[in-house]
């Protein structure tokens, strides 16, 4: 994945915000959920696909962020929790 663009969503690792956004990213544009990996430390990743690019979500505990990293410019996504 070429990072492109970086979208820090919340500054609190946050189930519910994670879901929300994964949510918003599904009804932008063509954008399909290709899977959703889960770590012991209970972190989230969920990963889409889009017809220019690979968006990832993070729902992350250990940096305690829920945050994008994209390939494409999501700009005119509401993704902000």
């Amino acid at each position: 994945m070429n990072k492109l663009f970086t979208y820090t969503v919340s500054l609190n690792a946050d189930r519910e915000i994670f879901r929300r956004t994964c949510l918003e990213i599904e009804k932008y544009r063509e954008i399909k959920r290709k899977e959703l990996i889960e770590d012991v430390d209970g972190s989230q990743i969920a990963v889409f696909e889009a017809p220019d690019g690979i968006i990832k979500v993070f729902n992350d505990y250990e940096v305690d962020a829920v945050y994008v990293d994209s390939e494409i410019d999501l700009k005119g996504c509401k993704i902000w929790g």
